[in-house]
Order: structure tokens, then sequence, then C-alpha cells
């Protein structure tokens, strides 16, 4: 299987047949670190995401382990796109390089994206975007971020401008 995206953000409040569908690529655009499962939702629930400077505990759950179950569960799984790649043990990472591409089905105009760096190299990383749907097609950076957890701060800081992109093509 080339990609698994578990499609489940439908229309967040009416039926599938009313919602928009886009095709969506990740690409990991690092040298050496890998993405966990990626998120996709709904900007309005970012909410389940952060606090406060911080992240919330389901989203610190998912940048420490790359398990995004504690976030489908805080957002809903009728919410929520989860998408993995192939690589890495335990086969469902992203490598650097690669790129994923899978659907996601919303009524939404902006969408929050997010997922773990492996700690490979670094923990407690993440990356992360806001996407405005409003533009059609599109492709944004996806930034990389520090939570702190490990020097014990617990804040949002920025790493790198860009440690991947994200595009949406609207069907």
């Amino acid at each position: 299987m080339k990609y698994f995206a578990s499609v489940l953000a439908l229309a967040l409040g009416t039926t599938a047949a009313f919602a928009d569908s886009y095709t969506v690529t990740v690409t990991n655009n690092m040298t050496e670190e890998l993405f966990a499962p990626i998120v996709v939702t709904d900007a309005a629930n970012d909410g389940a995401l952060f606090t406060m400077g911080y992240v919330t505990d389901a989203a610190e759950a998912q940048i420490l382990t790359g398990d995004p179950k504690t976030v489908v569960a805080a957002i809903g799984m009728d919410m929520v796109t989860v998408a993995h790649g192939e690589d890495g043990p335990p086969g469902v990472l992203l490598a650097p390089g690669k790129s994923i591409t899978f659907t996601v089905d919303t009524n939404a105009t902006a969408l929050r994206v997010l997922a773990m760096v492996a700690p490979t190299m670094v923990p407690d990383n993440y990356v992360t975007a806001l996407v405005d749907l409003n533009a059609g097609g599109i492709t944004v950076d996806l930034p990389r971020f520090d939570i702190g957890h490990d020097e014990g701060t617990k804040t949002n800081s920025p790493v790198a401008a860009s440690a991947g992109t994200i595009s949406f093509v609207k069907n």
C-alpha cells in the first residue's frame, strides 16, 4: 500500500456529499529525520491541540510518542484525517525526501496539520501549519517547533521555517 489514510474528516456536521474533497501531498524535506503519522483537522479544533503557549495533553502525547490516537480521541474520529508513511520501524513514518498523498473531505475553510518529528536526533519536536483553503490549490511550508518538554520549559519554540511542505488541490 503506497499510503494509508483514514479519511474521516467528513463534513463537520453535514454529510460527505456536501464536503469539498482535496488531494493532499505531504513531503518531508529534512535530510535525516522522519515524520510520524500526520494529522489533519479543521482549524476550529485548535483548542484540542494548543493552549496558552504550549500544547494540550493530547497533542503532547502525539508529539512525544508519534501516536495520534489521543488527538483523534480529543477531537473526534469523524473530524480528523490521519495519514501514514511506510518507512522506519514501525513502518508508518515518512522518510526524508519522500512524499505521501491522500484525500481529505471537509467543509472547513482552514485546516490544521500536525505531525511529530521522530526523535532519532532531537526529542519533542513537531511540524505544524495552518492552511487557508480559500486559496484553492496551495502549497505551504511545515515549520518545525520544539515543545520544550525535555528542557522543562513547556513552551513552543520555532526551530526551522520549513521541515517539509504540504499541498492541497481541490478535486
